[in-house]
């Protein structure tokens, strides 16, 4: 259960963190988002390959991030830079 609920709700906090912050936190947010993705990555294909339960929670949670990531806009425009 703990799979379920704390993975998902690490990667929206990691997506949330990254869009609001700004200046030299935004860059620390924007590279712990790009690890906990990857993090959610890995996760997300072994729940895939080994048929678990959660297997649609941790693909929801990835293709939010995903989209999050491109559709919210940052706070801070330098992070693009």
């Amino acid at each position: 259960m703990l799979d379920a609920i704390a993975l998902p709700a690490l990667g929206i906090w990691a997506l949330v963190w990254s869009k609001i912050c700004q200046g030299e936190d935004a860059r620390r947010a924007e590279r712990q988002f790009l690890l906990v993705l990857v993090v959610i990555t890995i996760v997300t294909l072994r729940t895939v390959i080994n048929c678990d339960d959660v297997w649609l929670v941790h693909t929801m949670t990835l293709a939010m991030m995903i989209v999050g990531a491109l559709a919210i806009p940052n706070q801070d425009a330098s992070v693009a830079l």
